[in-house]
């Protein structure tokens, strides 16, 4: 035997699809004029839950503030647009059935209410003739009409549970920055060149030289003769000398400048974007230029 439950669960719960995919929240309830138990409610769905279907309540499940609606999300989003004022009437009722192809799906939840039970084997049937109440699901659930326009105005300021009504927008940024590292290394190392000097060094040398010089008359009479046949004079000259030696001409020294320029770097970047894909009426300002 299934436990009932109060009527505020519901309206208090979160509605998922058959799949268990999240739907939002319940903004409106509607109850069977005879019966008092609930027969539809319409849901919250789509970016912000500003979106909403009507669904009815045949095989659905409670489970804590969780309901499992027994359709798929797809086809709860098609839904037909029905224009009611607290109060579906049977064709509305006959239209909503129509397209979730309703035929032996049955309800297998009740709901304690403070409102007779005309006949029990309706609790989870067509809603009767006089239709399918909005207003009355808050009777139902102890609340009043004023409650039941309060909470509907609530729900469309305040966003659907699990969601936000903000989103934040990121995009990349380049850092850019420096740090020093080694790009190279330079040596000073000498070593030797051989090339040819050429220097000019006088030198002297001597050469001989035939002097020819008359012997007076008082010489003669002195000469006594002489067996000499030959005579020989030493010649002389200067030789070069060459040597070596290492002197200092130049000091080198190795030594860094600075050189400032300008380099450009390039990469890609993400941005975030929005996607108003399905949000009838709502339109990205941004977009547009």
């Amino acid at each position: 035997m299934t436990d009932k439950r109060n009527i505020q669960d519901l309206l208090n719960a979160t509605a998922f699809d058959a799949q268990g995919e999240k739907l939002g929240k319940i903004n409106n309830l509607f109850v069977d004029d005879k019966t008092g138990q609930p027969t539809f409610i319409e849901v919250n769905h789509g970016l912000f839950g500003m979106s909403s279907s009507l669904v009815p309540l045949r095989g659905h499940r409670l489970n804590g503030d969780e309901l499992k609606l027994a359709f798929d999300k797809d086809l709860i989003k098609d839904a037909p647009d029905i224009d009611f004022e607290n109060q579906l009437t049977a064709a509305d009722q006959e239209t909503i059935y129509e397209h979730y192809h309703l035929t032996d799906v049955q309800d297998v939840e009740t709901y304690v209410t403070d409102r007779p039970a005309a006949d029990d084997s309706n609790l989870a049937g067509f809603a009767g003739a006089a239709g399918a109440g909005a207003a009355g699901a808050g009777a139902a659930a102890g609340t009043t009409e004023k409650d039941v326009i309060d909470r509907d105005e609530r729900e469309v300021r305040e966003p659907v549970a699990g969601q936000s009504n903000d989103i934040i927008l990121e995009k990349e940024k380049l850092n850019v920055g420096t740090e020093r590292v080694a790009s190279g290394e330079a040596r000073l190392r000498k070593y030797q060149v051989e090339e040819t000097e050429t220097v000019e060094v006088p030198v002297t040398r001597e050469e001989v030289r035939i002097e020819r010089t008359p012997i007076s008359p008082e010489e003669a009479k002195n000469y006594v003769g002489s067996d000499a046949t030959e005579a020989t004079v030493t010649l002389h000259e200067d030789k070069v000398n060459l040597t070596k030696e290492s002197v200092p001409v130049e000091r080198v020294s190795l030594g860094t400048e600075q050189i400032q320029e300008t380099r450009t770097v390039t990469d890609t970047v993400k941005h975030d974007e929005i996607d108003t894909k399905g949000v009838d009426g709502l339109t990205d300002p941004k977009a547009d230029k």
